[in-house]
């Protein structure tokens, strides 16, 4: 990615998380039905909309500290295409995003199950050419289950035990 892109990348990821910072300020705080300050609907947001900002400057100081060192493009299309932030990348972690939150979250599997299988075919996914050019598919593959079930283990105790969301 150049650094224009990175630069371009962290203005709008800052315009995105103040938006969600804003937005979530301008939540009710349901005061009128006795709510903790502390479980208002618009806490949660805001401290991702904060956190996306965070990461955005994060992003573009790297950017601006990159333009001190030696400039460096992708040398050929098959580079710019798998590079990290590309466009074909952003496409298929969308994608996969939307049919697992879209279409298939709820819709039978309970949440354990389908969370496990999404963060182990996105893990995996973007780690394959990586395990195969170190040759080692199967330890990689085997990480990365264990990770998912891990994860979405405790995803599901987090939601269901602290937060008290019933999950699908």
């Amino acid at each position: 990615m150049s650094r224009r892109a990175e630069v371009l990348s962290a203005a709008v990821w800052a315009a995105v998380g103040g938006g969600i910072v804003v937005a979530s300020w301008r939540m009710d705080r349901l005061e009128n039905l006795g709510i903790n300050p502390w479980s208002a609907p618009g806490l949660t947001p805001g401290i991702v909309g904060a956190l996306i900002i965070v990461f955005a400057i994060v992003l573009l100081w790297q950017a601006l500290r990159a333009a001190e060192g030696p400039d460096h493009e992708p040398s050929d299309h098959a580079e710019a295409a798998i590079a990290p932030g590309s466009a074909r990348r952003t496409f298929v972690a969308a994608l996969f995003c939307v049919l697992f939150a879209g279409v298939s979250l709820g819709r039978g599997l309970p949440f354990a199950i389908e969370g496990t299988l999404f963060v182990f075919v996105f893990s995996a996914a973007f780690s394959w050419s990586t395990w195969r050019a170190e040759r080692r598919i199967g330890r990689g593959l085997a990480e990365t289950l264990a990770v998912a079930v891990i994860a979405c283990v405790f995803i599901s105790w987090l939601f269901e035990s602290v937060f008290l969301v019933r999950l699908p």
